[in-house]
């Protein structure tokens, strides 16, 4: 999930640029979420949406009105989350095929896997929906029913739906949907990643998500000795899939950042200690990858490499009010996931266009911009910063963890910008 990035035209990019530097929006949004529908058909006791979520739905002439609007401001993609479960609305296939007919494909559909019917499915390939984010969460019937309290056997269910998905897209020879098949791992369930891991290969999906709860409780929270074991677990898996189908590994309860990048950093250093012929024997005696497959693995790795190392000299900036944003279900508009709770104007009171342009997207990025301004100077200051965050602009493990994730590899953009912000700094 990029927030629809690649979509973006190098045109695009530099009016990001340009607005950045400057404090002003000159297009956009270029990427939006839209949440379809608040309601849930299941009951996940770790919801961070609970408190917000309504029985509310996008009625079919917002929609409409939506899509067109979006069209017309040159939006490059949407995707498809909420507080609710977006194929919960009552009339999904129709809205799929409004969003089909406006011709703006589906960047990214999250979802809890039990309505991804074999109908909603071949309406999500009709509307170019890139990739598909299945919240899975757990890697066993018994688990799923606790975490989810809902019947075990909806676990089944999705699993049936993810296999007939990846069987539709063989069968027609199609690229997408990817699907991303996301654990939740904690406390209670943290001891399954090998078991997790083994599902996800089973099914053979595009990539596997690693992530954690969030707002615990203090008994339910784990200790450094349970930590400890987590991530000799998840050391044990990487191992063998050499960041194949692992695209992240990240805890909301807890700042795994180093850890992983220790993890990561030693287990690259145990490969690249074996000789030459015990490399070419690992490269070629595993049979689990074509022989494109793992050629195709190795280049990335090395080019991942080499980026990298190029944009660990680089600022991270939060340009998020420059590039994309969030429509509720109820109308009103939010900067981004983690500020989906921070009003900045509502879509069934005026136009999309007017939100965007308007005064409350200007004082936003006029935060953003003294925070960019500042760098590593800057101090949150509530006489100053009504809608960021002081993760918006704080550092390393105090810094908001989606801050630059949808176009952090994107070398030539980060160049770019960075050298714009020192120019604008004087």
């Amino acid at each position: 999930m990029e927030l629809g990035w690649r979509y973006l035209t190098d045109g695009d990019k530099e009016q990001i640029i340009r607005g950045v530097a400057d404090g002003v929006a000159y297009g956009g949004p270029y990427h939006v979420e839209i949440h379809p529908a608040d309601r849930c058909n299941i009951d996940c006791f770790f919801c961070s949406t609970a408190s917000i979520r309504g029985t509310d739905e996008l009625p079919r002439d917002q929609y409409e009105k939506l899509f067109a609007e979006l069209k017309s401001l040159g939006t490059r993609s949407i995707r498809l989350s909420g507080g609710g479960e977006p194929l919960f609305h009552r009339e999904i296939r129709t809205f799929l095929r409004a969003v089909s007919e406006s011709g703006i494909p589906i960047e990214n559909l999250t979802t809890n896997g039990v309505l991804l019917d074999e109908t909603v499915m071949r309406l999500l390939i009709e509307a170019r929906c890139e990739q598909i984010t299945v919240s899975l969460n757990t890697g066993d019937p018994k688990s799923y029913a606790m975490m989810m309290q809902t019947p075990e056997r909806l676990f089944d269910r999705v699993l049936r739906n993810i296999r007939a998905l990846l069987a539709e897209r063989r069968s027609k020879n199609l690229r997408g949907p990817l699907v991303n098949l996301q654990f939740l791992v904690w406390k209670q369930n943290y001891r399954t990643i090998p078991q997790m891991y083994e599902l996800a290969r089973e099914l053979n999906v595009d990539s596997i998500i690693f992530s954690g709860l969030s707002h615990l409780g203090a008994e339910q929270k784990m200790s450094p000795a349970e930590t400890d074991e987590m991530m000799a677990l998840y050391e044990e898996i990487v191992r063998v899939d050499e960041l194949r189908r692992i695209s992240s590994i990240e805890s909301l309860e807890q700042d795994l950042t180093p850890r992983v990048e220790d993890m990561t950093a030693r287990l690259a250093a145990e490969r690249n200690g074996r000789g030459l012929i015990a490399k070419a024997a690992a490269f070629i005696g595993r049979d689990d990858f074509t022989f494109a497959e793992k050629a195709s693995h190795w280049l990335k790795m090395r080019r991942n490499a080499k980026v990298d190392a190029q944009l660990a000299m680089l600022e991270e900036q939060c340009i998020i009010s420059w590039h994309s944003m969030v429509i509720r279900t109820i109308g009103t508009v939010a900067p981004c996931c983690i500020l989906q709770h921070v009003p900045l104007g509502n879509i069934y009171a005026t136009s999309v266009r007017d939100v965007w342009f308007g005064e409350r997207f200007v004082k936003l990025r006029g935060e953003l911009s003294r925070i960019i301004r500042e760098g590593d100077a800057w101090q949150s200051d509530p006489t100053q910063d009504e809608i960021v965050l002081p993760m918006c602009g704080g550092r390393g493990t105090d810094a908001c963890p989606i801050r630059t994730f949808y176009f952090r590899r994107d070398l030539g953009f980060r160049q770019s910008l960075s050298e714009r912000i020192r120019e604008s700094r004087g």
